[in-house]
């Protein structure tokens, strides 16, 4: 928790200037270090000797002040924050764009427009995951369907586990990002093979169609993460 403390200092104190690249200044970012060691501590430290929770509060300036796209991060068992960069994009022939999010100890969680595929240095990762329901669920279409799912076993081995979906759309609802209030459209993902079952929560910005916020499953190691996209 010392280094949650420096970085609620640095916040308070440093102001970094934008560069187009991101690069190294977006490595000493205050918003990215403050975070950076929080899934390594998940990984080491879980049950009842998690360490005691903390927050870093994220404004307007601070964003502004942090170079590129930042993400928000939360592990449901834990309610710590994370903060990771966007430091890849690729099109595959698959609907919908890939991005690669990475935090400051090289963690990363993968995205298809917003929906989670994938996560690296997690333990138990999911190894790669179909999205196309949920795109589809995204932008209005369909009700679910089959959604395959590689989890990773504690043996190195994987498994590739058929889910069947089923999509709930759950109307408009105000959501506040930062100090943001945005409309969005609300759809719940439930998801069952056999006694797996998991269901995850979209929240999806009126206007430009992105997801801004989630609830997603990550696999049975690590539970649940809540995500924010705060800037974009």
């Amino acid at each position: 928790m010392k280094h949650l403390a420096t970085g609620l200092l640095l916040i308070a104190s440093l102001a970094l200037t934008a560069c187009a690249g991101g690069g190294r200044e977006a490595e000493r970012s205050p918003l990215f270090s403050a975070g950076s060691t929080l899934f390594t501590i998940l990984k080491a430290r879980t049950g009842p000797e998690a360490p005691a929770k903390g927050k870093v509060t994220v404004t307007r300036a601070l964003l502004d002040k942090t170079p590129g796209a930042v993400l928000q991060v939360v592990p449901e068992k834990t309610g710590l924050q994370d903060f990771l960069q966007r430091v890849a994009q690729r099109s595959d022939g698959t609907p919908g764009t890939v991005e690669v999010w990475q935090s400051s100890d090289q963690i990363q969680v993968i995205l298809r427009e917003g929906a989670l595929v994938g996560t690296k240095g997690l333990g138990g990762d999911m190894r790669s995951a179909e999205a196309q329901t949920v795109i589809a669920a995204r932008d209005g279409q369909g009700g679910g369907g089959e959604r395959l799912i590689t989890l990773a076993r504690l043996d190195g081995t994987a498994q590739t586990v058929p889910f069947a979906c089923d999509v709930t759309h759950l109307g408009s609802e105000t959501i506040q990002i930062v100090d943001r209030r945005l409309s969005a459209r609300h759809f719940r993902e439930d998801c069952a093979y056999g006694e797996t079952t998991f269901s995850n929560d979209y929240w999806v910005e009126a206007g430009t169609g992105k997801i801004r916020r989630s609830r997603q499953w990550a696999g049975p190691q690590f539970g649940y993460m809540a995500i924010d996209l705060l800037k974009d």
